[in-house]
């Protein structure tokens, strides 16, 4: 049963602030969902399946992990706002609100440096969809062509369609948008929904290993796949409660009612 508590239509503002400080920056608690202990799981985890891990401490783990989970926060608001678009009609100026707060939000918190790190990801995902086109095998668009294409032309192709998309959303987007670097990473963002998050993870891996300054084995890349996997996911699940429950805090407040509910109906049963 869902909470009772009330159902006020939550800004764009609302939920970013919201999940900026309950899943990133604010933990409360060292429980089982704070995010303090999914990051801390985290590097214990990466370690205990490659040593290489060892050589980076918690603050520069931290340093590039934030700035992952937020621009991972941004596409997983885009590809809601996507998906939810095919049930109902979303205004075009709700698209650029939360990469404009972000921005905003980061600063007047000291926290500009986030904001400047998340453009090398912004970068990833403009490569991972430069390779889509381009590739000339698997998951390209020239897989099914027999005859080879020189490289120079796949990448003139390629970039000749990415100025298209990018031109034709930056002009969807500028009466809403006055920040110039605001809607280039939107436009980078859109060029990639809806999100295939599984192939953007190699990028994000490649890219965190370079940070680092890391020489991860195989089987690490594969485990830190898997933890931006986790992190995407976290933001589609913070979305979608928000969507259903009205804010976070009602989907947490019903959690814990029907858990209390389960093991009041469990304690019954042993009695009898």
């Amino acid at each position: 049963m869902k909470s009772s508590k009330s159902k006020r239509k939550l800004t764009t503002e609302d939920i970013c602030r919201e999940y900026y400080e309950s899943q990133i920056f604010r933990p409360t608690g060292y429980d089982e969902a704070s995010p303090a202990k999914f990051f801390t799981d985290a590097s214990i985890y990466l370690i205990e399946i490659d040593a290489s891990f060892k050589g980076v401490d918690m603050a520069t783990f931290l340093q590039e992990m934030i700035p992952v989970n937020i621009e991972l926060f941004g596409l997983a608001w885009l590809n809601h706002n996507y998906e939810l678009s095919e049930k109902i009609k979303i205004p075009d100026y709700v698209i650029p609100e939360e990469i404009v707060f972000t921005k905003k939000y980061l600063q007047e918190n000291g926290r500009g440096d986030i904001w400047e790190r998340m453009s090398f990801y912004n970068d990833e995902i403009l490569k991972t969809v430069a390779d889509g086109i381009i590739m000339p095998e698997g998951w390209g668009r020239f897989r099914d062509i027999p005859a080879a294409i020189r490289e120079e032309d796949r990448e003139e192709i390629a970039e000749e369609e990415i100025k298209s998309k990018i031109m034709s959303s930056t002009e969807a987007f500028s009466k809403y948008i006055t920040d110039s670097e605001c809607i280039n990473r939107l436009a980078v963002r859109l060029l990639y929904i809806p999100c295939d998050i599984n192939r953007l993870s190699q990028k994000f891996s490649l890219k965190l290993a370079e940070q680092w300054r890391c020489r991860i084995k195989p089987v690490g890349f594969f485990a830190l796949q898997r933890v931006i996997v986790g992190l995407y996911q976290n933001a589609v699940s913070y979305l979608g409660a928000v969507r259903d429950y009205g804010s976070y805090e009602a989907y947490k407040e019903t959690i814990r009612d029907l858990r209390q509910g389960l093991m009041r109906v469990a304690s019954k049963l042993q009695k009898k």
